[in-house]
Parts: structure tokens; sequence; C-alpha cells
């Protein structure tokens, strides 16, 4: 048990703080500064990472180090003293991973640590000295060691120092690339007792010495080879054979493609409670023997290629199951809910993208069980029971998670939906669901943390205090719903929302309060394509979370005052298609984070201010559409993600649960003459210049050539004119170009050629002449590409 003690006394006592304090000066060496704050003090039982237990003369001692990367970047290769830790006689486990540790100095003293139970050097440049040989000097205590990712290739001497491991129950030498030729043979010989081993991430496919060596743990329990490209043949047929006390097994992400030897070999695990086949090429359809594996919990068949109708018959058997998971096959025919009523243990089933059609309202049929989390996404959910929402879940009070989306259900939102006690999240997006959002029953309040109706046909208005009833919400999407009128003042009250989303609604009038300004929760507003007209742009400040805003196409008029932004955080800003006029303002450079600028089709005039040079992480700068003028800032140069290649990081908002993380941050953009939506990693790696369609004039300066790492450059539709730089044969990472529309002369620069990722290019429309290159991607070009020109 853990406690946390007010006091500490005696003189072993200050020796454990004081080896604590030299570990963290370790730790820190030459000039960090980890913990410094931290640390200071006197009970150091409160410290971070520090848990504590009374000995026998009832003085506090350390029990627990937790010290996970903690090292900070730039320091370089860690080599902390291992007899420092002697002085901690009690200590029990200790999680040093991620802080760049080569080696201990005086490994041998790790062997004094006669409780220790668990020991995660994970993720550490380790080498071959970094753990005494345990041959000679034995860790008696020790029951976990993690050992995973350990780069840049896991040392063969390391691997030997863990053959006299005999007590050892539980390894993890994931991550690692192991190999045959990187394995001794004591190793697995010695791991009499071993219960749990992960393998996955490694590259096992033909390393048959490993695996077959697998086959002498007979006390394993618990085995992950997931994501190590095996295939049917590479798993050893002893495993199954000898094995009959294995409990957990996890096969995912690897090539298996289910050969009736496989199945069969799995049938025979008869102790199995759980078996992960994620992500792999398996076909055919499900292998009765499946039916007959009476223990298992857990049954993962997700992301194959499973086919055929799913028999009731398999499932009638596997009374224990908890969690099911079909998704993402190929199942098709018609799935009765009620083949699942008598799983009465059943807590977690996903159904989802699959080609069969769920019924949930027939026979007739009451289930035995309570779920927690239900994922029905795109399931052709009751199409022919009137796509009604399965009326049993009314009857579920455990229920956390719910996915309904994607199924075309009709009919009013249930307000015993919303109000569930236990609800947590739940997604309902495109359906054709209408008739608004339901309002509470006095005294009533939705537990809901995360509520996605979005794409449906909610219409109307949102009731003034229907919001009042949502007081955890941590997301909210209302997206393409036709709801008008003006946003409700209820927004005040979800002090805790971090996004949301009401874009594509026919909203207007002003903006709640706690939608722009001090609010300290919203990371991520939405609110583009809806009818704000006539409002001067609203004033956001004391955000100090927010980090998307989108106002794309409201109707919003009027300058940019310099108190409009204070937003510390600030990545994303999308403010195009308004009417917004006066001069760019000149405090963009006062946001570090800001990665994308979007203020196309606008009116604003004047020049483009030499302090957006400054901007230094800017991938995406799209000033289009409007009335700028005067010459391109040589200084753009200077932008330092359009020189080398970075990626911004844009999060998926994956904090809620893996079923919701089709929630992204998406970016109308337009390049290569097309006008699309990037989200993902294609938005995070993109970079974009577009001066398009504005007044500048003068030559393009020759510093533009030094953006090696831009993708796409439009500076069509000006009044340029002057020679094509001949430094734009530097710009090797450009896939569009765009110079229409201008008056400039001369040649084409022949170097452009050398462009090889150069895929769309438009010089229509100038004064040049002579001729137009004709080799390397300037073959694929066609004559449009030159039109207007001489």
């Amino acid at each position: 048990m853990f406690v946390n003690l007010m006091s500490c006394s005696g003189k072993l006592v200050e020796e454990e703080k004081k080896a604590l304090l030299e570990l963290r000066d370790s730790l820190n060496y030459p000039n960090g500064s980890a913990l410094i704050n931290e640390w200071v003090e006197e009970n150091y039982c409160a410290w971070a990472g520090i848990f504590c237990v009374r000995d026998l003369n009832n003085d506090a001692r350390v029990l627990d180090i937790i010290l996970t990367s903690k090292r900070e970047l730039g320091l370089g290769i860690w080599y902390p003293d291992a007899t420092l830790l002697t002085r901690l006689t009690h200590l029990r486990s200790l999680y040093v991973s991620g802080n760049a540790i080569g080696n201990w100095i005086m490994p041998e003293a790790l062997c004094k640590l006669r409780d220790l139970k668990e020991l995660d050097l994970s993720f550490n440049p380790l080498n071959g000295g970094a753990l005494p040989h345990f041959q000679v000097c034995s860790l008696a205590s020790l029951e976990q060691l993690h050992l995973s990712g350990v780069y840049p290739s896991f040392p063969l001497p390391l691997l030997r120092a863990l053959c006299g491991l005999k007590d050892i129950r539980k390894l993890d030498l994931s991550n690692n690339n192991l190999t045959d030729d990187s394995m001794p043979h004591c190793l697995f010989d010695d791991l009499s007792y071993l219960e749990s081993l992960d393998l996955s991430g490694n590259n096992l496919k033909n390393s048959h010495h490993i695996l077959s060596a697998l086959c002498r743990l007979r006390n394993l329990k618990r085995l992950d080879l997931s994501d190590n490209f095996l295939d049917d043949g590479s798993i050893p047929t002893c495993l199954f054979e000898k094995h009959s006390v294995l409990e957990s097994l996890d096969i995912s992400h690897n090539n298996i493609r289910g050969s009736p030897d496989f199945f069969s070999g799995i049938c025979k695990l008869r102790n199995l409670q759980m078996l992960n086949l994620q992500d792999n090429l398996i076909q055919g359809v499900l292998d009765p023997c499946l039916g007959g594996m009476s223990s298992l919990v857990s049954l993962d068949l997700s992301f194959n290629h499973f086919e055929g109708i799913v028999s009731s018959s398999i499932f009638s058997n596997l009374t224990l199951l908890e969690t099911l998971r079909l998704s993402d096959n190929r199942f098709d025919g018609l799935l009765l809910f009620a083949s699942f009523a008598n799983l009465s243990n059943l807590e977690a089933i996903d159904l989802t993208n699959n080609e069969f059609e769920v019924d949930t309202e027939t026979p007739s049929w009451v289930p035995s069980f309570q779920l927690v989390s239900l994922d029905l996404r795109n399931t052709r959910l009751n199409r022919n029971y009137g796509h009604v929402i399965p009326t049993f879940i009314a009857k579920q009070h455990k229920l956390k998670s719910l996915s309904l989306s994607y199924n075309s259900l009709q009919g009013n939102v249930p307000s015993w939906l919303l109000y569930n006690n236990t609800l947590l999240m739940l997604s309902l997006r495109t359906n054709r669901l209408y008739g608004g959002i339901p309002v509470a029953s006095q005294f009533q309040a939705s537990s809901l943390l995360m509520l996605d109706v979005s794409d449906n046909c909610l219409g109307s208005t949102i009731p003034i205090n229907v919001l009042e009833s949502f007081p955890n919400l941590l997301y909210l999407n209302l997206s393409n719903n036709a709801l008008g009128g003006t946003l409700a003042s209820s927004f005040d009250n979800l002090l805790k929302l971090e996004v949301l989303d009401l874009s594509d609604n026919f909203l207007l009038g002003k903006l709640p309060p706690t939608l722009r300004q001090n609010n300290t929760s919203l990371a991520h507003l939405v609110l583009s394509n809806n009818n704000f007209h006539g409002e001067v742009m609203p004033v956001f400040s004391n955000m100090s979370n927010l980090a998307y805003l989108h106002l794309q196409n409201d109707g919003f008029i009027g300058v940019l005052p310099a108190s409009m932004f204070n937003l510390p955080v600030l990545k994303v800003v999308d403010l195009s298609r308004n009417n917004l006029s006066g001069n760019i303002p000149d405090y963009f450079p006062l946001f570090p984070h800001l990665a994308i600028l979007i203020v196309a089709r606008n009116r604003f005039h004047g020049i483009i201010p030499v302090s957006l040079c400054h901007m230094q992480k800017l991938h995406i700068l799209d000033m289009s559409a409007n009335l700028l003028s005067g010459v391109l800032p040589s200084c753009l140069s200077n932008i330092t993600a359009w020189l080398k290649e970075s990626e911004v990081v844009l999060p998926a908002f994956m904090w809620l649960s893996p079923t919701y993380t089709n929630y992204r941050v998406k970016v109308p953009l337009t390049t290569k003459g097309n006008a699309l939506s990037y989200e993902g990693i294609p938005l995070s790696q993109i970079t974009i210049l577009d001066l398009s369609m504005n007044h500048f004039t003068n030559e393009i300066p020759s510093q533009l050539g030094e953006l090696a790492a831009l993708h796409s450059l439009n500076l069509s539709s000006n009044i340029l004119s002057g020679h094509i730089p001949d430094s734009f044969m530097n710009l090797k990472k450009l896939e569009s170009l765009d110079l229409s529309y201008n008056r400039l002369i001369g040649k084409i620069p022949p170097q452009m050629t050398q462009l090889d990722s150069l895929s769309t290019i438009n010089l229509s429309f100038n004064h040049l002449s002579g001729r137009i290159p004709f080799e390397n991607k300037f073959v694929t070009f066609e004559a449009s590409s030159y039109r207007g020109n001489k």
C-alpha cells in the first residue's frame, strides 16, 4: 500500500533523502532543471514520482520511484550511479524509461536491491553493460523487467545478462527489432517461471529459433507477438500443443491469413481467455471451432477480411465473453442482435463497418447483459424496421460509450438517451434525426462528456436553456443540422468544453461571451459557414487553450483590431470568405505556435507587413483574393518551415475513446488547381504560400527560390513583372506552381526541369517567350499551362 507521509525522521531516512537529491542532480547533468522546483519541501515522500511506506520503526522509506521521461532533450546520454539506489533499502519498483540511459555506473550494485520487484528501463539507448550478469549476480525478488524500445539496437551482451533471471515472471522485450541472430540460446531455457512475455514490435517473421524456444516456457500465461510481420507458417505448431495454461494470446497487426491449421491450433488452447487477431489478412468464414473456446473472455477479430454470415451458434457457448469486436470485415447477411441475448457477461461489442444488416428489434428478446460500450456505426441498423434507434438500449444501465453513426436512423432524438445517468460518450452523426435537441425534465442533467449529432436534420433553433443540462460536456458537435437563430446564452454554462463545432448551419447574431473571451478550456472552435451577417468581427481574448479558430464564410465585417487576439497557443486561424477590411495587422508574429493562417477572399488592402516574416512555424499562408498591393516581401525566405521540412502537430482529439478519432482538424485549401479539405497527416506536412488575386507589383524576389520545403506556390492574377527567377530551380519539394495572369517576360528557366516533384504548373497569360522546356516532368504538362504567351 502506498502512503504519503507528513513527516520523516531517522538517520537512514536522511540518507534516502540525500540519495534522491543526488539522483536528481545526476539526472540533470550537466545543466538540466528537471524536478528542481518539485523536489523542494522537507517531506520527500510528497515529491513527484516518490511513494513511501512506513517500516517497523515507523520511519518513512522509499518504496517506488517513477521518473519516466524526465531527462531534458539535449543533455546527452545519462550514466546514473547504481550505488545511489543501494541506500534505498526498501525500494520495490524503479521506473526510469525514456531518460537516455546508456549504462549504469557500477551496475553490479543493482544486485543489492533485494526487495526490487519491478524495473523499467524501456526506451533508453542501453549498451551491453547496462545490467549486471544475472547468472553471477541475481536479483532474487525481481518479478517484472521492462526493456521495450532499447535503441538503436538491442545489444547481445544485454540479452545474455538476462539468462540468469530464473525467477522472473514478466518480461517485456517489445519494439527492439529482435531476430534469431540477436537472441542467445540460453534465454528462454532459464526463464522457467516466466508467465508474461511481450515480444511485440520486433521482426520475428523468420525467427524460427526464437518462436520455437517459446514452446519451452511451460508456465507462460500471457504472450504478445503483435506487429511482427508473422504469417501462418511463422508460428510453430508446438506453440499451440504445449501451452495448455496460455490465457492471453495477441497476434494482432501481422500477416496471418487464417489457414485451417492455424485455427485448429488456436482452438486447442482451451484455457485461452483473451484472443486478439486484429488487423491481419484473415479471409473466409468464421471457423466453427471458435465456438468451443468456452473460456474466452475477450475476442477481437476486427480489421480482417472475414466474410459470410455470422452464425449465432458460434457465440452461444461463449458464456464468459465480455468483449467482442467484429468490426471492419466483410460479414454479410442479416445479424440478429438477439443472438447475443444469453451472453450475460457481455460488456463491449463492436460490429462497425461490415456488409451485414443488424436488426435489434426482431424477434422479441430480453438481454441478459449490461453493456458498457456499444459501437454499431455503419451497420444498416434496423433498415427493415423503420430505421429506429435500438429500443433495448433504454434498459442498459451501465452504458458509457455508444455510437450509432452512419445508419440513416430516423425520428426524434429520444430524451432518455441524452439524459442517461451513465452515458459519457454518444455519437449519432450522419443520420436523419430531426426535431431539435430535447429539453430535460426538471432537475435532470446529462452525464455526457461527448455529444456528436452532426450531419442530421435537427432544424429549428437551439433552445435557450437546453445546454444547462450538459454541465460536463468536453466535446459538442452540432454541425450541418440546419440550425437557425442566435446562439443560446446557455453556452456560457459549458465551462469544461474543449471542442465545439457549430459549422454549416444558419446561425446569426452575436457570439456568447464565453465562446470568445476568458474561456480557459476551449481548444477548438469551429463556426464556419453560418450567417453572422452585419456583425463586426468579434474580439477573441484571454483563452489560454484555444489552438484552432475556424470562422470561414460567416459574414463578419470590419477590421481586425489590435485587441482581437490574446491567444497564447493559437495554431490555426481561418478567417477566409468574410467581408473583413483594413490592413493586415502586424500582431500575428505574437503567436509563436501559429502554423496555418488563412485570410483569403476578404477585402484587406495595403502591404504585407514585414513582421509576418518572423513567423518561423508558419506552414500555410493564404492571403489570396484580397486587395493587397506593393512588392512581395523578400523576407518571406526567413520562414523556417518553408526552408526545411518539418511537421506541424495537429491533435485529433483522441482523449475520449478510440471510437471517436474521426474528429480531426480540417482545413479547406486550394492547391494544384483543386479546392479540397485537408486533415490528418497530409495537413500536418503540406506547406503552401498563396498570394494570388491581389495587386502585387514589381519582380518576384529571387529569395523565394530558397523555400526548398515549399509544396505549393501561387502568385497568379497579380501585376508581377520581370523574369521568372533562376533560383526557382531550388524549389525541390514544389508540387504546384501557378504564376498565371501576370506580366512576366523572358524565357522559362531551363533549370526548372530539375524540379522532380512538380506535377502542376500554370504560366499562362504572361509575356513569356522562347522555347518551352521539354525534359523530365515538363513532358507531362499540357499546352494550356503556357497559353496566352508569345
